[in-house]
C-alpha cells in the first residue's frame, strides 16, 4: 500500500471531524454515565448510548465537510466557522431551555440539563477540536504511519 502521499485539505478536513467526533462522543457518553449515575435520571428514550455515538460521530463529521467549505472558499473561513458554530449552538441551547419531555417538572428539567451537556460538548468539538485537529501534521502522520511504535517517536 503507497501510503507516501500528501492528504488533501477536504481528507485533513473529514479525518479531522471524524475524530472530533470520536472524542465529541467518549466524553458526551462519559457526560451521561455520570450525569445519569448522580442524578438518578433513567428515561432513555430519546438520549441514550445508541443516539449519542451514531448521531455525534455523524454530526460533527459532517461540520468537517463542513470546515473544508468555509475554509477551502473563504478568506477568514475559519473565524466564519466558529462563530456559525457558536451561533447555532446558542440557538440550540435555546431550543434545548424550551423542550417539554414530560409532565413531570424535575424529569423535565434533568433531561434539559442532560441534553444541554451534550449539546455544550459537542460544540466545543466542532468550534476548536476540528480547526484544531484540521492544522495538526502530527494527525496525518499517525495515520500514514507504517509502524505502531512510530507514536513513541513523537514524543
Amino acid at each position: 500500500m503507497n501510503r507516501d502521499y500528501e492528504h488533501t485539505e477536504f481528507s485533513r478536513s473529514v479525518i479531522a471531524g471524524l475524530f472530533g467526533g470520536i472524542t465529541a462522543t467518549c466524553l458526551s457518553l462519559v457526560y451521561n454515565t455520570f450525569f445519569r449515575g448522580l442524578i438518578g435520571f433513567h428515561l432513555s428514550d430519546m438520549i441514550n448510548v445508541s443516539t449519542i455515538i451514531f448521531s455525534l460521530v455523524l454530526i460533527v463529521t459532517i461540520a468537517g465537510v463542513g470546515f473544508y467549505f468555509f475554509h477551502h472558499y473563504l478568506k477568514y473561513g475559519k473565524v466564519i466557522f466558529q462563530a456559525l458554530g457558536i451561533g447555532l449552538t446558542i440557538l440550540l441551547a435555546i431550543g434545548a431551555m424550551n423542550v417539554q419531555r414530560s409532565p413531570d417538572a424535575a424529569l423535565t428539567k434533568e433531561f434539559r440539563e442532560l441534553l444541554l451537556g451534550i449539546i455544550s460538548i459537542t460544540a466545543i468539538c466542532v468550534v476548536f477540536v476540528i480547526p484544531f485537529l484540521y492544522k495538526r501534521d502530527w494527525l496525518m502522520f499517525i495515520i500514514k504511519s507504517r509502524d505502531t511504535c512510530s507514536l513513541s517517536r513523537l514524543f
